[in-house]
Parts: C-alpha cells; structure tokens; sequence
C-alpha cells in the first residue's frame, strides 16, 4: 500500500522496539544493518543523513519472535517526532556512538522514555570501529551513569558497528534476550486505535493512514471513525510492514485504507478507532512526573503537550499541591486548547516547554492519564485527591466504582463507562458484574449503573418526603407516586426513581398501590373533633339529597375552614360514603345509589330516556342534574346517543 514501507514478512509484529539517541550516532545505519531496511524514506533525509519523520522496519529475531522497529530521528527540533514515536514503543534500543558518549539528546530522550513508562531496552554503543579502546569506556560508563536512576539501569550495552557489521549478532542476541522478558507496554485489549503519524493518498485506492495499533485489533470491512473530527469511514484494506492482511492485532505497525473519507480531512494526531468508542477529551486529570531539571512554579503554567502522534497546547495544574516541584511526582489537571484529544485511562504523554530548561532541551515532565471526564471539583478538594489514587493504581474493579460512586444520585450509563475506562466490553461487564455481585452497585433495566451507598441515600430521601407526606396530609391514604418522585434532585432519572421504589416495596419499608405509595400500615385517623365535624356534612348531604350544595356553601353553614371542609369531603369519598360527580359537587352516597336505581329500572321499562323525562325523573335544577347525568355516563350506567340515553355496559 506504501511503497516506502518494507515488505518482508505478512506476520504482523507483537512487541515494537524503538531508537532514541543523539542525532547522527549512527540509528538508522544500526537499524539498516540489524533488517536490511533503510528507513530514511526522504530525499531530504537521504541528502542530509539524518532521519527527520519516523522510519519502520521489520526485524525477525528467530525462533518466531518478530519485532516491529520505529526509528526516530535524534535532531533537538524533532523531538516531537520522536515521542510520537516512543509512545507506541514497548522496548527501547538507546544509541550512543563510542567516540562520543551520551550527548544532550541522549539525556533527553531517556527522560522521555522514562516519561512514557519505557522500562526495557539495549544498549548500542555505535561507532566502536572509530573510538579507542579507553573512550568506548568512557561512554559505556557515562550511558550506565545516565540509566542507573532509572528503569533501564542495567541494561546490556553491546560495543556495534554498523559499517564493520562486527558487534551485529551479539546485539540481535541482547535483543532476543530483553524481547523474550518484555510484556507489552501499550494496551492489547479494549477499542482499538490507530494513532495516525503518516496520511497519504494512493491511486485508485484513496486514503491511507498508518500508526501503530493500540487496544484491539482492526479487521477488513469494519466501520471506523476519525477522532477527534468524528468522521465515519469504512477499512478498505490493511497492510503490515508492505504485505496485505485482512486483520492486524494490536502491537502492530500497519497502513489502513479508508473509504468514505478525504485525505483533506485527515491529520497526522488524528486517532483512528470503532465508532463511539472513545470520547475525545479537552481536560483529563493524570499522574505527573515533573522532571528535576523542570523550572518550579506556583502557577498553573503553559506546555506544549504531546501524546501518541497528538500535539497540543495546554495549561497544567497541580492537584492537591500548592505548587510544581522539580523532580516531583503528584497529580495534575490538563486543560487541552483546541481540538479535544483521544485518551483512555493508561495513556502517557510529555510536556515540555517554550524555554530552554538549565540543562539544554525543553522537556519538562510527564506521565500517565488517569480519568478523561474529571469531576468539577476544586484542585485542592481532598476527595479528588483520594480518588485519583485509587485510579493511579489502574484496578479496573475499583476505578469503575469510583466512576459510578462520583455519578452520585444521577447515575452512570454504562457506555459512558465503557468509553471513561477502555476496558472491553466483556471485561466491563465481567467488573460490574462482580461489583454487583459484592453489592457495591446496582443497575437499572436500561444498563444505569449507581453505587449501592447513593441508592440508599435516594431510599432515606423518598422515606422522609412520604413521612413528612404523612404527617403533613393525615387524611391522604398515600403520597402520590408522580409527586414522591419528584422531591429528588432533576438529575435523577425516573428509573432511578422507580428503582429506589421497587427496593423499598421489596423490603416492606412502603406499599405501592396504583399512583400511590404508603407506609405499611398508614390509613387515615380521624381527630375526635374531626369526625364531629364529618358527621355533620353527612348530614347536611344527606338533607341537602340531590340538591347538592357547594363546598363554601357547606362551610358556611357549618362555620369551619373552607380547607378543612375540602380535606374532610376527600376523606368521605375515599371512604365510600359520599359520590363525588362532575363539577366536583358531592352527594351523599345512598341518595345518588337510589337514583341509580330509578334510572336503571326506566331505561329497562322505556328501552331509552330523553333529557327532558331525565330531568324530571332526578327532580333537581340543571345545576345538579347534568353532573348527575354525566356521572352515570362515566359510570357507563348509561349511554349518549343525541339528547337520549340508554343502559350501559354496567347497567
């Protein structure tokens, strides 16, 4: 697909070995002696002797063990191109020329290796045929100085060189060696991504990106999207190292082409993934390493951000720390300006800076992401503090429950998890399932996940408002359900709600019942004084007979409250013992019973009853008469058919 890419073997490359040194100490002529592979692709390169973009090649150790090569360029003003490099790497091959020795940009890009969590390598000490055998000492001495404070000390040094071949084997032999002990680095589960460095278009063929994948695997055919733009595409075709595949695993280098996108629209830093797998990110709380050489500060302060293949401008800010300390390590808030960036949980990055540090070069730190949607929450509060350990330690089990407790009464839908975490979705549901199974969380029907402790506090929240319901409306059977609902917070979803309920229910703490919900064994008490106060309606119903008087009506005749006189007729009619017809006016229940029955027995006799006869068979005003004519209807005692009625369904 890229001619400029080698083609010697379609096996697909598990562990990818990365250069890192000072510029011309000789890593592109290592690498072309170790594969047979000139990875500098560009006229420029080739006229300058240095590698400026990145160069690939296959390397076969034997025995099966097949390592992918990124070589990169060693110049200080490339340095973006060589973390863009490392950040995919899994083991690094450091040069140093013998008759050199360790040079600022060997020391800088260790830092950087240690930066993105490099901790195995191999040494080359290049040039060995042009140094004395007391300076290749010397250098070999400095490179163990150099790496004695960090994960790489003790790593194998072999004397090479490339133009001799003498040294050649014997590094290929440290190679096999550290390979043989070295686990991935990069992730080799959840959504795959493609962090593109090169984008090119072919003839006939369209877009193509290359990178080295990450996470998952990608296959021929499948739909992908372009982040952070959130173009669609679909995988046309794969390549690995020139030779065509039909799926690549992740480790892997690879080009993909894509059909449906323009390479107008494509960039180098752009992360090629499935569709809403991941959510680009413009802030991302981290684990941060502030290099030694790193200017202190008690402000958040400016970097030039670079991650994967991504450069960025951001602002950074200590975490529960007063203050930026050279040769710390803490936690960090990143605002991203610009476009939002592709992280996961995991992910390493650099910052460095716009000034020259005291020891030339302008890195100044970096390290890991720990959480791509970080609580609004103030950089001193302790709880962020806390939780951000708990995620640094990268227990999947209990960053999800960090995840799902910070979503508080609200909740956390689970693609929000699936895409927060990076983890697959079987590993996802295989977390939640054992956080469920420990009681920990609980999940709606819908796949809303909350922690057991906020699930209480919405149980405690709806038992006090159907307490305080209770006392504050004695005569009320229940609290409406749609009314309990709503004294929780507006982000709280009504399944949520629902959820909280049907536990209660479960446990005999309420009763539900149609739109109402009580306490088990709640009914309404009358007072002494009430109850005098409810005969004596009854009994100005039942005198009043179909002629039914209005609520102030009533109140005024009784000389009470005109609520408490509301809240008693409520009472009645729950009780059964008055009819409540339409137009709210009330009857006593034996006397609209009778009526029922006269209306029933003339429409048996008649077959039909006309308005007219109607309202001389209830013998009242209009006033009452059509809502009593109207109750029968809704009753479906009796039928509508023009100005006649006719016996119902419920006769």
């Amino acid at each position: 697909m890229d001619p400029a890419e080698a083609r010697p073997d379609p096996a697909a490359p598990r562990l990818v070995l990365g250069t890192a040194g000072h510029i011309d100490h000789g890593k592109t002529a290592l690498i072309r002696a170790l594969t047979g592979v000139d990875t500098d692709r560009l006229p420029e390169e080739k006229a300058r002797g240095i590698t400026i973009e990145l160069g690939f090649a296959p390397l076969d150790l034997g025995d099966g063990l097949r390592l992918g090569v990124v070589d990169v360029p060693g110049h200080e003003a490339l340095v973006r191109t060589m973390v863009a490099g490392a950040s995919g790497i899994d083991l690094v091959l450091l040069v140093v020329a013998a008759d050199e020795g360790v040079m600022p940009q060997t020391r800088e890009h260790v830092a950087i290796c240690q930066l993105l969590g490099v901790a195995r390598g191999v040494v080359a000490l290049t040039k060995s045929d042009l140094a004395a055998a007391d300076l290749a000492e010397l250098a070999q001495a400095e490179v163990a100085e150099l790496l004695a404070p960090t994960a790489l000390a003790g790593a194998a040094c072999v004397r090479v060189s490339a133009l001799t071949g003498e040294g050649v084997e014997a590094l290929r032999e440290a190679l096999r060696a550290v390979s043989a002990q070295t686990s991935a680095r990069t992730p080799r589960r959840g959504p795959p991504r493609l962090p593109v460095d090169r984008c090119f278009a072919m003839k006939g063929f369209g877009s193509v990106v290359t990178g080295t994948l990450v996470g998952g695997s990608l296959q021929v055919g499948e739909a992908v999207e372009l982040l952070p733009s959130g173009l669609q595409a679909r995988v046309r075709g794969l390549q690995s190292h020139g030779a065509k595949v039909e799926r690549v695993e992740a480790g892997t280098r690879c080009a993909a082409n894509l059909h449906g996108v323009e390479l107008a629209r494509i960039s180098r830093g752009d992360v090629l993934t499935r569709p809403s797998a991941v959510a680009p990110s413009g802030l991302f709380d981290a684990r941060l390493h502030w290099l030694e050489t790193a200017p202190g500060s008690a402000e958040p302060v400016s970097v030039e951000l670079l991650t994967g293949t991504a450069e960025r401008r951001a602002r950074l800010a200590p975490v529960a720390a007063d203050s930026l300390v050279p040769g710390s390590s803490g936690f960090a808030r990143v605002h991203v300006d610009g476009e939002p960036l592709a992280l996961l949980p995991g992910d390493r990055f650099v910052v460095r800076g716009f000034a020259r540090t005291a020891l030339g070069g302008t890195t100044l730190g970096g390290g890991e992401v720990l959480d791509v949607a970080p609580p609004h929450r103030r950089r001193s509060d302790p709880q962020l503090k806390r939780e951000l350990e708990t995620l640094a330690q990268f227990d999947p089990r209990q960053g999800l429950l960090v995840r799902i407790a910070r979503g508080g009464l609200a909740g956390s839908p689970l693609d929000s998890l699936r895409r927060e975490c990076g983890l697959a979705s079987e590993d996802l549901e295989a977390q939640l399932r054992a956080l469920a199974d420990a009681g920990q969380v609980v999940p709606t029907a819908t796949g809303i996940w909350l922690a057991a402790e906020a699930l209480r506090s919405l149980e405690a929240r709806l038992e006090s408002a159907l307490d305080a319901f209770h006392h504050a409306e004695p005569l009320q059977w229940g609290m409406p359900t749609a009314a309990l609902r709503g004294v929780l917070p507006g982000n709280v979803m009504p399944e949520l709600a629902e959820l909280a309920l049907a536990r209660l229910a479960e446990r005999g703490a309420v009763v539900l019942s149609q739109d109402r919900v009580q306490r088990p064994g709640h009914g309404p008490e009358l007072a002494a004084e009430q109850q005098r106060l409810a005969d004596r309606l009854l009994e100005q119903l039942r005198q009043a007979g179909l002629e039914a008087p209005r609520e102030r009506e009533l109140a005024e005749r009784l000389g009470a409250e005109g609520e408490a006189v509301r809240e008693l007729l409520a009472w009645l009619e729950r009780e059964g013992q008055l009819v409540r017809a339409p137009g709210g006016l009330c009857f006593e229940r034996s006397v609209v019973d009778e009526l029922r029955g006269r209306v029933v027995e003339w429409l048996r006799e008649h077959g039909r009853l006309e308005t007219a006869d109607y309202k001389t068979l209830i013998g009242t005003t209009r006033r009452t008469a059509v809502p009593l004519m109207e109750l029968f209807d809704a009753e479906h005692i009796t039928v509508r058919r023009g100005e006649a009625r006719f016996l119902g369904s419920k006769r």
